[in-house]
């Protein structure tokens, strides 16, 4: 009998736990060892659901089961449902009352990893962390210990959820076909798979988790084909050529099957990039996973992404910036802060500028101080500056329209809350400077030199924000064709030579 201790992962897989890159997509056999029931069981309990409801008679029921494609009756008797208003009870056909010991064992496994997890399967094995909490009898607390519900991982299973920032947060559930707790979520008819897989939010999901991080199979195997089939195709290594598999398939196999073993090993590899790793079940069955995950856990040292992973995520998102990779890109950034100067210091392009704006990027509260420093010297004022207006003044000169319109109403918004709140930041009113100076003319007021003496009139050097808008903005007023900007030139002249204190130390 094999000894757990002979499964080692291979080396790639260790090296992606090690870069916080491992996936583990999990499938329909991982859930039977818990107890729940495979396609055929799952699609003959909705028929049943439907007999008893009165939408099918025992003969209509009958034939329905006899279909011979599971997957085809499990569609028509959804649609049936959805037509006739029958509400299936999911949880109840997909969760025994409690999960069968080696499902258990297996999930208590998978979660000591806590990689990024990926499933087609509805139920809820992967979401419930834990595994005692793993069923759904009622846990008895007593005064000093109370009892405690089911801690539960980060879970997604929206196509709208859909994003690959989620494949850096580390121990999330990501359900590809949806989930029980949503019936509309969940992917079942082949119509529901084609529109699924064309949608660009999954494309673009599937396409950067094969791209840039290892996928490891469980729970898959002769009877989820058509369901790889639609995953892998997103593998781009399968068009680019690129010869070493760096994703794995775990695959249960008998010792009289070693010759299919063989084929199919040549068949994930070269149809679908993927390594075949097969574990034999001769003495115990499908348990025997749990055997491979036992002799694992000790090699896997799965950790969190590192910074450098991050920014690299960030990069991906930032060098195609389509409405699914900004919206990634924001998400890690709402996840991880300390990206955020990294992020809109990397920002060149305009089409950011909605997300940013939405997202509250440009918000006054946001605004630094300036911040006083004793040293030997005496007393010092350090400014920070303002990714958010850095990014700003990149894309000022080529704002137009309702855009440039904004950006106005952003650069008196904050000038307005830095008076109030007497945030007298030089590099703020510098930025401020810097973004004017560029946009449209007719964007501005008479009010905004106005607004200009207050930067030209704080207690420190203002000689950089007057150079500004000496040099950018007034040359532009003179060589307008409007005479309100001639006008607005003589206000700026007047501003740019009053009378101003020595600045302070800065």
């Amino acid at each position: 009998m094999p000894e757990a201790s002979i499964y080692i992962p291979d080396q790639i897989l260790k090296d992606a736990a090690k870069h916080g890159e491992l996936v583990v997509f999990v499938g329909a056999g991982a859930s039977k060892l818990c107890g729940s029931p495979d396609w055929r069981g799952f699609a003959d309990q909705v028929v049943n659901a439907l007999e008893r409801g009165g939408v099918l008679g025992f003969l209509e029921a009958e034939q329905l089961r006899g279909l011979g494609d599971s997957r085809r009756t499990l569609s028509i008797a959804m649609a049936l449902a959805e037509k006739k208003g029958i509400a299936i009870d999911f949880d109840s056909i997909l969760h025994p009352p409690k999960p069968e010991a080696i499902g258990s064992e297996l999930y208590e496994l998978l979660s000591n990893l806590r990689p990024v997890f990926v499933t087609t399967n509805y139920d809820k094995w992967l979401d419930e962390a834990g595994p005692e909490e793993l069923s759904t009898e009622v846990k008895v607390g007593g005064e000093a210990e109370p009892a405690k519900g089911p801690s539960r991982r980060p879970k997604y299973y929206l196509r709208e959820h859909l994003s690959p920032a989620l494949l850096a947060e580390r121990g999330a559930v990501i359900h590809l076909h949806g989930s029980y707790v949503d019936p509309s979520s969940m992917v079942v008819s082949l119509k529901e798979y084609i529109e699924h897989y064309a949608d660009p939010r999954v494309d673009a999901f599937l396409r950067a988790m094969f791209k840039n991080h290892t996928v490891l199979f469980v729970g898959y195997g002769l009877a989820e084909l058509e369901i790889l089939d639609h995953i892998i195709r997103s593998n781009e290594s399968l068009r680019t050529g690129k010869a070493e598999p760096r994703h794995f398939l775990l695959y249960a196999y008998r010792s009289t099957e070693s010759v299919q073993k063989g084929f199919l090993e040549h068949f994930f590899r070269d149809q679908c990039g993927v390594c075949v790793i097969p574990y034999c079940i001769d003495t115990k069955g499908y348990r025997e996973v749990v055997e491979v995950f036992k002799g694992w856990n000790s090699e896997l040292d799965v950790r969190d992404p590192t910074t450098l992973d991050l920014q690299s995520h960030l990069d991906r998102c930032i060098a195609s910036p389509t409405a699914v990779n900004r919206e990634a890109a924001l998400r890690l950034v709402r996840k991880w802060p300390e990206l955020a100067s990294y992020f809109v210091n990397s920002l060149k392009d305009a089409v950011w500028f909605g997300d940013l704006d939405s997202a509250g990027f440009f918000e006054v509260e946001h605004s630094p101080k300036v911040k006083v420093v004793e040293s030997e010297r005496g007393t010092l004022y350090q400014a920070e500056g303002w990714p958010a207006l850095r990014y700003l003044e990149q894309i000022a000169a080529s704002a137009q329209g309702d855009q440039a319109t904004r950006i106005a109403g952003i650069v008196r918004a904050i000038s307005s809350d830095a008076q109030q709140r007497g945030l007298d930041n030089w590099r703020t009113w510098w930025s401020l400077a810097t973004i004017l100076s560029q946009l449209p003319l007719d964007v501005m007021t008479d009010l905004d030199v106005d607004m200009i003496r207050s930067w030209l009139a704080g207690r420190f050097e203002s000689n950089m924000v007057g150079q500004e808008l000496g040099e950018k903005l007034l040359p532009r007023l003179l060589d307008s064709s409007e005479p309100a900007n001639w006008h607005r030139a003589l206000l700026l002249v007047e501003a740019l030579t009053m009378v101003r204190r020595t600045g302070e130390s800065s």
